[in-house]
């Protein structure tokens, strides 16, 4: 099953890790830099979640070689394997109610896509052509000032313009569903400083010391 093998393998990486961690550093920052009461409004939030967000998941992959980046016709997208990862901020509370037929061209053509060989991401605008055998997905974010709340998903979109639905599957990054983070190694336990326990003095109680007597 595409969704089980997909999420399965991009957990074991830690990819889905780095990007929530991305995710949570992009909406402190943007929550945090911008005041409704100096004047930003919420396109402002949602440009600047947009921008931080691109600049924070470069930042989680620094230096993993097994991630890079694999812009789509200018949209900023990262591939691990065979699976590139474009971003799409949606309103909060309402991922499942994405319309892909109203949002932009290339988002168009990745909801389209309705299997890998599928070359519907080669836009027809001069730009880029697009690499063959690449499941392309959409990491769908969202946040809530008051109170902070995050949203974070990862799926692949169907093209809804019959107004169904408007995911072929889509998972949240939850704590739950995440778990334990690969990239954190485990903390090895901590070696006794005398690891022969014949190398330890030993002394019952009430014994008098040869050197003290």
């Amino acid at each position: 099953m595409e969704e089980r093998r997909v999420w399965g393998e991009l957990l074991a990486a830690g990819f889905l890790h780095a990007v929530k961690e991305a995710h949570r550093e992009a909406t402190l920052a943007v929550f945090g830099g911008l005041s409704r009461a100096a004047g930003f409004k919420e396109r402002s939030f949602g440009v600047g979640a947009f921008d931080v967000l691109e600049s924070q998941i470069d930042r989680v992959f620094e230096g993993d070689d097994r991630v890079f980046r694999d812009d789509l016709n200018g949209s900023p997208g990262w591939r691990y394997g065979p699976y590139r990862v474009l971003t799409k901020r949606h309103e909060f509370g309402a991922v499942r109610a994405v319309r892909w037929d109203r949002d932009s061209p290339t988002k168009q053509s990745v909801a389209r896509q309705g299997y890998v060989e599928d070359p519907q991401l080669a836009l027809d605008l001069g730009i880029q052509r697009d690499t063959p055998g690449v499941l392309t997905l959409v990491l769908a974010h969202s946040a809530s000032e008051e109170p902070l709340e995050m949203e974070l998903f990862l799926g692949r979109p169907r093209w809804n313009a019959d107004g169904g639905t408007a995911w072929h599957w889509v998972r949240e990054l939850s704590d739950e569903a995440l778990g334990r983070d690969p990239r954190r190694k485990l903390v090895e336990r901590t070696l006794p400083l005398w690891s022969d326990e014949a190398d330890v003095p030993m002394r019952l109680r009430g014994e008098t010391s040869a050197e003290t007597a």
